[in-house]
């Protein structure tokens, strides 16, 4: 059997979003490759950053020297080419070969106009070369399934889809020093959201609704910069004296704020999944989302739904509407049912 690569650079980046897959996918399969004779390695571009990864028993680390824009075009192809490997970009890592598998996590630049035109066009090239190349694709929601077919002409059948989980928050211990950070926030009783401040994320929606709402208090968590709002947005955000910032929170300091909030909000536009809501139904808090993208889809009748242009909702109201136990969507999206599935997967390709 020939070869497994696995890109891992993007382990060096803190581990949320797209991290957060590669790492659970990575560290749940390397206990199931054991006896499997799988030869899997994980390449990542060294140019002096840490890898976030515990010791592997069964996949092999590979450091490569270069930098940035040659480890993809050069420095990771002839990598594959002197090993006859196969190669599997689970982080939206797409190189021009033909023995390789990709998941595609969303196409938001070719859907929403939210970042600068040269990025959206080597975003354009990057996909065209997932279309032209990869054996399949996969996606981590059937609304994005339908997208990348539509936007990019790949055939249906060629997109499988391969979900985010959850189980990460089980190792997590609360770190409730997060609220010392933020003099005056209360303990519990507020309102949480957790994303970076771009603009898809519609954290305009919470500052809307907190300016209506002085009586209520909320925190938004994960961007650093209020300027991602905007000039306008951002004098805005700073004045709205209801909303707590505390930037880029840990795992830890995220599960104190999700274990003691009244509710989790995502306002969001665009999604390829959302992990948040998800942690937060594992925490057992109230979510409430925006209906639209792929979240209807993913959170069905668990959730609370809002218009994500409606600034005058009624949360009390939102929130007292009945939902239904999350335990349905908690079994459906597991990090160890999609590490499973990449086992197969990872089978399949070594015999190509």
């Amino acid at each position: 059997m020939n070869p497994i690569v696995i890109n891992g650079t993007v382990l060096c980046d803190p581990i949320t979003g797209i991290p957060r897959y590669v790492y659970e996918i990575v560290t749940r399969l390397d206990p199931l490759l054991e006896g499997t004779g799988l030869d899997v390695r994980l390449c990542y571009r060294d140019n002096g950053r840490p890898l976030h990864l515990p010791p592997l028993k069964n996949i092999q680390i590979v450091p490569l020297k270069a930098v940035k824009y040659s480890y993809n075009l050069v420095v990771l192809p002839r990598y594959l080419r002197k090993h006859h490997a196969f190669y599997v970009g689970l982080a939206s890592d797409m190189l021009m070969t033909r023995r390789s598998v990709v998941v595609l996590h969303d196409i938001r630049p070719l859907v929403m106009d939210t970042d600068r035109g040269f990025f959206r066009f080597k975003f354009w090239f990057h996909c065209q070369s997932t279309k032209w190349f990869a054996q399949r694709v996969y996606t981590v929601s059937d609304d994005q399934r339908h997208l990348i077919s539509e936007k990019l002409g790949v055939p249906l059948d060629k997109i499988g889809i391969t979900y985010n989980g959850w189980e990460h928050m089980e190792r997590v211990e609360p770190d409730p020093a997060i609220f010392d950070a933020m003099p005056g926030l209360p303990r519990s009783g507020y309102y949480y959201a957790l994303g970076s401040l771009a603009s898809h994320k519609n954290f305009r929606w919470i500052r809307e609704v907190a300016a209506r709402n002085p009586d209520k208090t909320f925190v938004v968590a994960g961007g650093k910069d209020l300027a991602a709002f905007g000039s306008e947005e951002a004098d805005a955000a700073r004045n709205t004296a209801n909303i707590f910032y505390p930037g880029y929170v840990t795992d830890a300091q995220n599960k104190a704020l999700m274990q003691n909030c009244r509710a989790f909000l995502h306002p969001a536009v665009f999604e390829g999944f959302g992990i948040p809501p998800l942690e937060a139904l594992s925490q057992g808090v109230p979510i409430a989302v925006a209906r639209a993208s792929c979240l209807p889809e993913l959170y069905g009748d668990a959730a609370h739904y809002f218009d994500p242009y409606d600034y005058d909702v009624d949360l009390d109201a939102l929130l007292a509407e009945p939902v239904a136990s999350p335990e349905k969507i908690l079994q459906k999206y597991s990090w160890d049912k999609t590490a499973a599935f990449w086992l197969q997967e990872l089978k399949r390709c070594a015999r190509l």
